[in-house]
């Protein structure tokens, strides 16, 4: 994944948390918030509780690799991926799956939902 696509500053990853859209399963937390700009950026995370250095790693590398087709999809968002610990036991497949859900998640919370401008 490109270095254009990715938010590094803390500032814009807890602004996104805080506003507290967010979706969930059993090895992701994703919140998302959407954006002016005509691109997706992604953050990624990892607690301390999912092993070593190197784990994590390798962890966030897995994550890259399954978001990098939807940055291209959904442009307009920003993402904060939080990896949860028990996805070290995760195979490949079932990560891309519960991520490809929690995508088509996002979609239709947005897309069918009222949102304030809608409401006035």
């Amino acid at each position: 994944m490109k270095k254009e696509y990715r938010i590094k500053k803390n500032q814009e990853i807890a602004s996104i948390v805080s506003n507290k859209n967010k979706v969930a399963n059993k090895n992701f937390l994703i919140y998302y918030q959407k954006s002016d700009q005509n691109q997706m950026r992604i953050a990624f995370s990892v607690s301390k509780k999912y092993g070593k250095a190197f784990e994590r790693n390798k962890a966030k590398r897995i994550a890259r690799n399954i978001f990098r087709k939807y940055v291209k999809e959904k442009p307009g968002y920003n993402l904060v991926v939080v990896i949860k610990p028990i996805s070290k036991q995760a195979k490949y497949l079932e990560l891309q799956s519960e991520a490809e859900f929690l995508m088509k998640l996002i979609g239709k919370k947005n897309n069918g939902g009222i949102n304030e401008k809608q409401k006035l």
